[in-house]
């Protein structure tokens, strides 16, 4: 048996020998002819992109999650209507649709990096409106301000990181987008709980008001960011400002090689040479060539919500109410639990989604979601007692489902999917999806919860992952670790043109 110094010696060696190749296998690392990856330069760079994506979904989760703690507070100080409060409520997912129109046309003429600038003002400036508005119209309008904000963080923060992040990276990089959604709604619902001594109103500000205000801080951060982050190399060149594309390159990865770097950048100008009688409208992305991707990212939002997340996230007070958890506090802390179990399950989908790859996650984490949803049905079925504590049980694994699985994916696929020229305009149609169904399903849960019973709505939501199970069977493709510009082989491997096409970067 070794002595621990002998293995040390032992292991210093095979990692000296094979270029930490430990490391590599395990999707930490990326290696080709060189031994370490990146320069502290490179490291700082990637960390920096990382905090983008971080910021970008942290402000996202916690401007969704902190509605379900404010929602009573408000209530309680404007009195108003079932209506106008499924408005206030949805204006997040109207100003996102809006947003996410937007952000078709600033990211592709401006840039990415820019879009997301702009995104960061309108966080900041619907978390200041919010904070003093004195009516509900005022507040209503500062919530869609927000969701503005993360109509556009959400398509160009993702876009961004897809284009620039290292492919070996690039899963890890866009499922922190998703983890820091499921964390900024456990922040969001923590900050309902800690606020809950404030009462529903103080002399200075409002508890729900100092609440809306918190989102500013993160908002500040993302815009110094992103402020002194490079443009995406990929939308330089489509620029037609390669030099700068390869000094961006240069950055990133500052132990490539030169001809490494110029030769990915000659490789995304072939790529865009080939589409180049194209002119990336919006009927593109319905032509032969195109339409596989769009109906794919198209089907993965459309299975994500309806699997019933948002439901569960924006309305889970009022699920444990239904519980038998009576008191405020108690169904507070629930919450507070279950977006725990959200954010730590979304955790591990950073480690898994590089390693175990995107399509395994997706066709086993489907029918993990509709049994769990199987659970809340019986649950609720068999009362209180047993029944409650199985249908609680059916909610944590549910998150945690969601989370490792139809969380992040949507996301992931649909930054990496679609060509260079139509990236912009094909995220927003996919993320339409995302946002109508997010109205739908925020707007007329209340509504849904008169007219069917709970048991009846979950079960409706278990079918619907049913189905999406045998979807991702038959259509998900397993994207880790390919180039950006080879994904598109992934949708049409019998089509002979992409057997001659060149490997990027390689």
């Amino acid at each position: 048996m070794l002595s621990f110094p002998h293995m040390i010696k032992r292991y210093w060696g095979l990692a000296k020998n094979s270029s930490i190749q430990g490391c590599v296998s395990s999707g930490w690392l990326e290696t080709s002819a060189y031994t370490f990856p990146w320069s502290l330069k490179g490291m700082r760079m990637i960390i920096l992109l990382a905090c983008i994506a971080v910021l970008c979904g942290l402000l996202y989760g916690y401007n969704e999650g902190v509605i379900a703690g404010a929602y009573e507070p408000i209530k309680a100080e404007f009195e108003f209507s079932a209506y106008w409060g499924g408005l206030l409520v949805a204006s997040l997912s109207i100003g996102g649709l809006i947003g996410a129109y937007l952000s078709a046309y600033l990211s592709d003429r401006f840039g990415r990096r820019s879009t997301v600038i702009i995104a960061a003002l309108f966080f900041i400036t619907g978390a200041v409106l919010s904070s003093v508005a004195q009516d509900l119209f005022i507040l209503t309008f500062a919530r869609s301000l927000i969701g503005m904000g993360i109509g556009l963080s959400s398509m160009a923060g993702p876009q961004y990181v897809s284009e620039i992040a290292p492919r070996k990276i690039r899963g890890r990089m866009l499922g922190a987008f998703q983890f820091m959604i499921s964390f900024g709604v456990l922040i969001g619902y923590l900050s309902n709980l800690i606020t809950l001594d404030l009462g529903y109103s103080a002399e200075a500000i409002n508890r729900w008001q100092f609440m809306f205000l918190l989102s500013a801080i993160p908002a500040a951060f993302l815009l110094f960011g992103i402020w002194s982050a490079p443009e995406s190399p990929r939308w330089l060149v489509m620029a037609k400002r390669s030099a700068e594309a390869e000094a961006v390159f240069e950055k990133i990865e500052p132990t490539r090689s030169e001809a490494w770097v110029k030769g990915n950048v000659k490789r995304i100008e072939q790529d865009l040479a080939e589409v180049a009688d194209q002119k990336g409208g919006w009927l593109d992305l319905i032509n032969p060539r195109n339409r596989p991707i769009t109906s794919f990212c198209v089907f993965t939002f459309l299975f994500q919500q309806l699997s019933g997340i948002n439901a569960v996230i924006l309305y889970a007070p009022e699920l444990f109410g239904d519980l038998g958890f009576s008191e405020e506090a108690s169904r507070l802390s629930a919450t507070v639990g279950l977006g725990a179990a959200l954010a730590l399950a979304a955790a591990a989908s950073l480690l898994l989604i590089d390693r175990v790859g995107r399509r395994p996650l997706m066709v086993y984490g489907l029918p993990a979601c509709a049994l769990s949803q199987f659970l809340i049905v019986g649950g609720f079925l068999m009362g209180d007692g047993i029944g409650t504590a199985l249908s609680v049980s059916g909610l944590c694994l549910y998150v945690i489902s969601y989370s490792l699985s139809m969380g992040p994916l949507p996301w992931v696929y649909m930054s990496e999917v679609f060509p260079n020229y139509l990236r912009a305009k094909g995220m927003v149609v996919a993320v339409t999806v995302n946002w109508v169904f997010t109205f739908l399903v925020v707007f007329g849960f209340p509504k849904l919860n008169q007219l069917f019973t709970i048991t009846e709505i979950f079960l409706f939501f278990a079918i619907c992952c049913c189905i999406g199970t045998v979807y991702a069977i038959r259509r998900a493709p397993e994207t880790k670790g390919v180039s950006l510009e080879d994904i598109y082989e992934l949708f049409h491997k019998g089509d002979s043109k992409t057997a001659e096409r060149p490997v990027a970067g390689e």
